[in-house]
């Protein structure tokens, strides 16, 4: 996986193929499904952890910084220059020792425009964080998270 380190800025240049991208990932070690794409400048630590559905949509300039596990269920969307990182450090530990934990995006979610979503986060179903939110806490079915306040939205009919 080394080899993911010396050739990923092949990756990360604009002038990569949009369509061979998947592929790419999949090379690495990533899971990504059908009609998957991902846009320029996507930055991916450790694509062997990341999955990512089925008809997802990566914006461009995203950053999934994967320590643990992070996995899109199907239909999702991140906007461009959204991050998804499941680093963390304990800060009560005088060596602020890494304390990673997995994130979950559920189908149908949408990450906005410079969202964060941070460590040990789920995205519920058809849920939404609006543009420039940090998600800290999970996020139920059918919310949006916006203004710091998280609300319920109706259900698709």
């Amino acid at each position: 996986m080394s080899m993911w380190f010396l050739t990923r800025w092949v990756f990360e240049n604009t002038w990569f193929p949009r369509r061979l991208r998947p592929m790419f990932l999949r090379v690495f070690g990533a899971t990504i499904g059908d009609s998957v794409v991902i846009r320029n400048s996507v930055r991916i630590q450790k694509p062997w952890l990341v999955t990512i559905g089925d008809n997802c949509w990566i914006g461009e300039g995203v950053w999934f910084i994967a320590t643990k596990r992070i996995t899109l269920e199907s239909d999702v969307c991140v906007s461009q220059r959204a991050i998804i990182c499941s680093g963390s450090h304990d800060f009560k530990s005088k060596s602020l020792q890494s304390n990673p934990q997995p994130i979950l995006i559920r189908s149908g979610s949408w990450i906005c425009l410079g969202a964060y979503v941070l460590a040990g986060v789920t995205i519920g179903e058809c849920s939404v964080v609006s543009a420039g939110e940090i998600v800290r806490k999970s996020l139920p079915d059918y919310s949006m998270l916006v203004g710091g306040q998280v609300r319920q939205i109706e259900p698709p009919k």
